[in-house]
C-alpha cells in the first residue's frame, strides 16, 4: 500500500465518525431539552434545622490589649 491509498482511508473513517456525530447531535436537538431535575436537600440529609446558639462575651483585640499594657 503506498500512502495515498493509505491517506484515503483514515480520511474515510474520519468522515464516518464526523458523519455519526452529526447524526446523534442532529437527533439530541430534535428530540427536545431535558429539563433539569432538582432535589431537595432535606430529601438527602436527616436534619431538624434546630440550631444552638451560644452567646460568646466580647474579647479584645490583641492589638488593643497591647496598647493597654504599655
Amino acid at each position: 500500500m503506498d500512502f495515498k491509498k493509505i491517506a484515503k482511508i483514515i480520511a474515510v473513517i474520519a468522515a464516518l465518525c464526523a458523519l455519526a456525530a452529526a447524526a446523534y447531535f442532529a437527533i439530541k436537538k430534535l428530540t427536545g431539552s431535558e429539563k433539569p431535575e432538582y432535589f431537595d436537600d432535606n430529601d438527602f440529609f436527616e436534619c431538624d434545622n434546630d440550631l444552638e446558639i451560644v452567646e460568646v462575651k466580647d474579647e479584645e483585640a490583641p492589638a488593643e490589649a497591647e496598647e493597654k499594657a504599655e
